[in-house]
């Protein structure tokens, strides 16, 4: 474990999840360094596949650790691995933030003072600028929010609660020490996408209000797994599919459907790997197949 001590005082912690070359991550750093006013402290999960990353993240933050995770247990775990250093080193609040995001305002400050002002709300999400848009919350399909309830808590001043069909990005969430009590984990079955998803799901059926701000951070999707590459399409498939049967275990006829869409769907981007990874995944999610798949 590569670490710089951070500052004394009450502190939050910034968890950065990383895999392959650290120019994305490092980059990620220096927005924090040069532009967060918070108190914080880095902690970089590093999920592989090179080593050395701890050397050559040095610098990019005044107070950083690395722990290493090389053996790639996935994104939801990483994350918990993140989050449990953080609060065992006393963080007040863990921001998980995508490695391949950067800030272009402080970002941080804010959302505490959100957090603080709103301690009923269990996660708080910002908005993302993806090129030329400007993303917020993620609308799920209906089957994703049957049998929740909306949320009867008011709104907090400078954002908005989520309804029971949206879900945060992964990309983006702040979590209190008190809400991570409450809340739980991230899921760790499914190793890379959906987590977020599942996550918020967990917080709505527990009537546990989640709340996207005004907030923004700068974020061009998938450039860490490469966008409609077959470990996407692979996984997207999968978890989804994992999920549908979680939540709703007598529903096989809706899965036939979404089965038929999601193969439908790369069959038309013109794509043979994309097919073949998504019916792998398909298939994966019939045989109940969690974890990281060796193939993806």
């Amino acid at each position: 474990m590569a670490e710089t001590e951070a500052r004394g005082g009450e502190q939050a912690a910034v968890v950065l999840v990383h895999y392959g070359e650290p120019t994305l991550t490092r980059t990620c750093l220096a927005s924090l360094t040069a532009l967060e006013t918070a108190p914080h402290f880095a902690v970089v999960v590093d999920n592989g596949p090179l080593p050395g990353v701890g050397q050559a993240l040095e610098g990019a933050h005044p107070a950083l650790t690395v722990l290493p995770s090389l053996d790639n247990p996935g994104f939801g775990p990483a994350c918990n691995l993140g989050a449990r250093h953080a609060f065992q080193r006393g963080a007040s609040a863990v921001w998980f933030l995508n490695n391949d995001a950067v800030i272009t305002e402080p970002v941080l400050q804010p959302l505490l003072e959100r957090a603080r002002a709103n301690p009923a709300v269990a996660l708080w999400g910002t908005h993302q600028i993806n090129g030329r848009r400007y993303q917020g919350s993620d609308r799920q399909a209906g089957w994703f929010h049957r049998g929740i309830l909306p949320s009867q808590a008011p709104a907090p001043v400078g954002g908005r609660l989520l309804e029971p069909r949206e879900t945060l990005s992964g990309a983006s969430i702040l979590v209190t020490r008190d809400a991570w009590e409450r809340l739980g984990p991230w899921p760790e079955h499914l190793f890379l996408y959906w987590e977020d998803a599942a996550w918020c799901r967990r917080a709505h059926l527990a009537g546990l209000p989640i709340a996207l701000t005004d907030l923004a951070i700068v974020h061009r999707s998938a450039r860490t797994v490469g966008k409609r590459s077959p470990r996407q399409a692979f996984y997207s498939a999968r978890n989804r599919l994992l999920l549908h049967r979680e939540y709703h275990p007598e529903g096989w006829l809706e899965r036939i459907w979404i089965w038929f869409y999601l193969f439908q769907m790369r069959f038309f981007q013109g794509r043979p790997d994309l097919c073949r990874a998504a019916w792998n995944g398909i298939c994966a999610a019939h045989q109940d197949s969690t974890g990281r798949d060796p193939r993806y």
